[in-house]
């Protein structure tokens, strides 16, 4: 099941941007699936702010990391 992005502030859904997917706020051509995938790999969320030169608060990419995380448990593919 895809992760309901609606409840998490960090993201916007902007037919505008990356085709309508979940974007980060302050990166709206980042995908917030970038953030997570490469969080899961084992990077940090500092690391990804670097790799990806990221306007993003390091807050607001836990938030973003931390939405998914939650909304993976709670629905369960």
């Amino acid at each position: 099941m895809p992760i309901d992005w609606s409840r998490c502030p960090a993201v916007r859904m902007n037919p505008a941007y990356l085709s309508g997917a979940a974007a980060l706020l302050e990166d709206p051509r980042v995908p917030a699936e970038t953030v997570i995938v490469n969080m899961d790999e084992g990077m940090s969320a500092e690391e990804v702010i670097q790799m990806f030169g990221l306007k993003t608060p390091l807050k607001d990419i836990l938030a973003v990391y931390n939405y998914a995380k939650e909304q993976r448990v709670a629905n369960p593919v």
